[in-house]
């Protein structure tokens, strides 16, 4: 807590100062200002924090309206190494982390694996 003398003589135009008879003495406040401890802090997105190993982290998993994915909810989640390094910011539906991959993502990893089958096939002598 800061206490401050402010002087708002200087901050009313003449004539008010002169219609309302403000003298030096009465022009005079005194304010009390309260600051919240803050902490130097920064934050990111989900896209951006993939592939980055953070210190601590604060989560808010609390989705967004809108179709959701499962990438924004492991990664924010899997951005440290231990559990206590991470504190989730509200409450939020547990369903959220249940999130099942989409039609279009199973597709993708079925195209993936077939084609890591037929390198390993292909390639099977080769050391």
């Amino acid at each position: 807590e800061q206490t401050f003398l402010f002087d708002a003589k200087e901050l009313l135009p003449e004539n008010v100062a002169k219609a309302a008879k403000i003298n030096k003495k009465t022009a005079k406040l005194t304010i009390k200002r309260k600051a919240l401890p803050l902490i130097p802090a920064y934050s990111m997105t989900t896209h951006k924090s993939q592939g980055q190993t953070l210190g601590k982290i604060v989560v808010d998993l609390v989705m967004p309206p809108g179709p959701l994915e499962v990438a924004s909810v492991y990664v924010p989640l899997s951005r440290v190494k231990r559990l206590d390094d991470l504190l989730i910011l509200r409450a939020f539906e547990f369903a959220t982390l249940q999130l099942q991959p989409s039609t279009a993502q199973i597709a993708e990893l079925k195209r993936l694996d077939k084609i890591a089958q037929n390198t390993r096939k292909r390639f099977q002598f080769i050391v």
